[in-house]
């Protein structure tokens, strides 16, 4: 491993640079009285900073001149950053605004996106949005957007950089990071206008006793016309998470200022069992305590930590024989996320937050906390440590620890390590008393279109030993009319990471291969077929999964899109597999074809839609799926959603029909309070449940919520009660 790691850095500095062209750079002005933030650049210290303009587009073609113009100017005090952006409209009553949530959609607004690579790396950036409506939309880029060797986007379509379909892939683009800023935006007779605070203490960087030099781009998002234009031009296989073709923001004379936070809460409530005819009166408070160590270094301390407002886990239905992932959405995990991750995503994650204070669905308490991260030169560093309490019957106190230290190179390489622990204290209650694992990884870039990454891991569990590695080797290839991926990935059987997630074990081979011609005119806006295949062997050597995906899809210039897709598969049971409850499917070997069809209108829309048609052979049966989503929306404050899956089974060994429904809405007063309800139907676990919430927050993203939560199973035709929470927090960040 240590021959491989040397050789590996070695090669990084034979990749030849190319010829690139000299990087753009504007420079910040410093100034005494900092402006007012009414969403007008109109103040006399705007009139006297450079203008950043002249920009370039990426969508619908790549290097033609921006429609519209658009002028940024960036101005700093001791204590923060003020970004003014001008967006000028030769049609401002045609400006299209469709959010009014924190990190709501930008890709469907007219918008304007900001990355800061503060550590000059090349690699590392915090994104900064807003649209017309002045919401803030805030994120954490690591690694250029790539993740475990893959894109964490889809090739800048648009959607991919802005979309909070992202929320859960925290281990290269953090959508769920937010920081304390403040931004106002107005729409005027030059189009539409947003002014920018960002206090020094809520971003990390070097601390220099020069002025110093950060990454900056600016992405522009005109929709009716679907023009993306950036102000450092991006590739149309590329995002504005690619820090490295960012210009440069330049004279910056800053030091790090004092940045302690303690942000207590209070709680009250009530929640009631209807199985045990119980109500419980909950009341607690708790603390975080968040330090700047450095500028680039923060300390994070959290006491009886609650998660009352997170919104629910959405449902899932699994007609796989394996785990279902559900992504981390408590914040105190999400900060910083990325610097733990390690693994193949949502297939093999050495480190997944949710074993810890989740025990089969349900809260257990998290006593006290601590997490060091940030950055020393080129590494990046993450320590964490939890201590959570003792669930009588369901689970031990537990103490976790996770340690992740990685060195950048140039052009998105690095070499990694990680270490996490689970000790029980006392009695076990069935678990292991503890549970070890590290892992080592390595990534490469090779010139700006490869990226290959390897890594090599291993559990410690007592009473099993041997077949106790995972490993995985990715190579990939990405250009404005290719993108090539291939990998294997080996989980062996007793490969045991329970502070992580494994959804299978065995040996898999990948490849998969698009081809992205993107007309300069017309309405496709990209074209993308692709094929595919995975196989999945067991270490007997037996072919126990194949997939050969076929995909004809095609994205329009207003924002929808079209896909047919040819699926044949293959599975072999070497045990009877329960699908539905009480349908089991018998061992041997099965070939199947299936069909599906999706229609995407203009997310745009006031009324929009998404919809899929699924048919075709299952096992040694037939399957037919609908599944569509319908959205409203009456300009940027009210939204709603409503998903229905509906699934029909029919087979020698059973027939079943399941039904998922999903209804999401979201009013807000302002961008920071709003009402948002979640109602959802499972029919196979015959359950229906609801979660309520009201905020009204800060920039900080503390203040006051109130949430109602209930659940009714539905067996039959009766609606019987499960459970019901009401309750009240709120908190508060002190900042000193």
């Amino acid at each position: 491993m240590r021959l491989n790691i040397l050789t590996a850095i070695s090669l990084i500095s034979l990749v030849p640079a190319g010829l690139m062209a000299a990087p753009r750079s504007i420079v910040a002005l410093k100034t005494e009285l900092a402006p007012v933030l009414d969403g007008r650049v109109d103040e006399e210290q705007w009139s006297t900073a450079q203008v950043a303009s002249d920009f370039l587009q990426q969508w619908p073609v790549q290097g033609g001149p921006a429609s519209e113009r658009t002028e940024v100017r960036i101005l700093y005090t001791e204590d923060a950053l003020y970004i003014g952006v001008i967006c000028y409209d030769s049609e401002p009553d045609r400006i299209v605004d469709t959010q009014s949530r924190r990190d709501g959609d930008l890709s469907n607004s007219d918008s304007v996106l900001i990355i800061l690579d503060t550590y000059h790396d090349g690699q590392n950036g915090f994104l900064f949005g807003t649209n017309p409506n002045g919401i803030q939309y805030d994120a954490q880029i690591l690694n250029e957007g790539v993740s475990g060797g893959q894109n964490s986007s889809s090739g800048g379509l648009g959607r991919s950089a802005t979309s909070t379909t992202q929320r859960g892939n925290v281990a290269a683009f953090n959508l769920n990071w937010d920081t304390t800023w403040a931004v106002a935006s107005s729409r005027t007779e030059r189009g539409w206008e947003t002014e920018m605070e960002i206090p020094l203490k809520s971003l990390r960087f070097h601390d220099s006793s020069e002025p110093q030099s950060w990454g900056l781009n600016v992405m522009r998002n005109i929709r009716r016309k679907n023009e993306q234009v950036f102000w450092s031009e991006i590739p149309q296989a590329y995002t504005i998470y690619r820090v490295s073709l960012a210009g440069n923001l330049e004279s910056l004379d800053i030091q790090s200022p004092r940045n302690l936070k303690f942000i207590p809460y209070a709680l009250v409530g009530a929640q009631r069992d209807f199985l045990i005819s119980d109500t419980d009166f909950k009341h607690d408070v708790g603390f975080d305590v968040k330090y700047g160590i450095s500028s680039a270094m923060t300390l994070d301390f959290t006491v009886n930590t609650d998660f009352a407002q997170v919104e629910v886990d959405d449902e899932q239905i699994n007609l796989t024989r394996f785990p279902l992932f559900f992504p981390e959405k408590r914040g105190f995990f999400l900060e910083n996320a990325g610097t733990f991750a390690f693994g193949t995503p949502r297939e093999m994650d050495l480190f997944f937050s949710r074993r810890i204070g989740i025990e089969d669905g349900l809260e257990v308490p998290i006593r006290v906390g601590g997490r060091l991260s940030g950055k020393l030169d080129r590494f990046q560093l993450g320590l964490l440590a939890i201590q959570t309490g003792k669930e009588e019957g369901l689970v031990p106190a537990q103490n976790f620890f996770v340690g992740r230290v990685r060195r950048e190179f140039h052009k998105r390489s690095s070499v990694g390590f990680i270490f996490t622990n689970r000790e029980s204290i006392g009695d076990p209650q069935g678990k292991t008393e503890y549970n070890r694992a590290w892992g080592s990884d390595l990534q490469l870039g090779l010139g700006e279109n490869w990226i290959i990454s390897s890594y090599l891991a291993k559990t410690y569990t007592p009473e099993l030993s041997g077949d106790d590695w995972a490993g995985n080797v990715f190579a990939g290839y990405q250009s404005n009319l290719w993108r090539i991926q291939t990998l294997y990935l080996e989980i062996q059987d007793n490969f045991n990471p329970e502070v992580g997630f494994v959804q299978r074990r065995g040996r898999k081979p990948q490849f998969r291969i698009f081809f992205t011609p993107s007309p300069e005119s017309g309405p496709v806006k990209r074209w993308n077929p692709h094929y595919g295949f995975r196989r999945w062997y067991g270490f007997d050597g037996q072919l126990e999964t194949e997939r050969q995906h076929h995909d004809l899809e095609v994205f329009f210039r207003n924002g929808g899109s079209l896909s047919i897709v040819l699926n044949r598969d293959f599975e072999f049971l070497r045990v009877p597999f329960e699908i539905h409850p009480g349908v089991f499917i018998p061992p041997g070997e099965y070939r199947f074809n299936q069909w599906e069809i999706t229609a995407a209108s203009d997310p745009s829309a006031w009324l929009y839609g998404d919809m899929a048609l699924g048919f075709g052979s299952f096992f040694d049966g037939n399957i037919v799926s609908y599944d569509f989503i319908v959205g409203f929306r009456t300009g940027p404050n009210f939204v709603t959603e409503l998903n229905f899956v509906n699934t029909q089974v029919e087979a020698d060994w059973g027939h079943f029909n399941t039904n998922l429904g999903r209804l999401r809405i979201n009013y807000s007063f302002t961008p920071y309070r709003f009402i948002q309800a979640l109602i959802q139907y499972n029919s196979r676990d015959q359950q229906f449940s609801s979660n309520i919430r009201f905020g009204w927050t800060q920039p900080s993203g503390t203040g006051l919520y109130i949430v109602y939560n209930d659940s009714y199973a539905t067996p039959g035709e009766s609606f019987d009660p499960l459970t019901r929470a009401f309750f009240v927090k709120y908190s508060y960040q002190f900042d000193f």
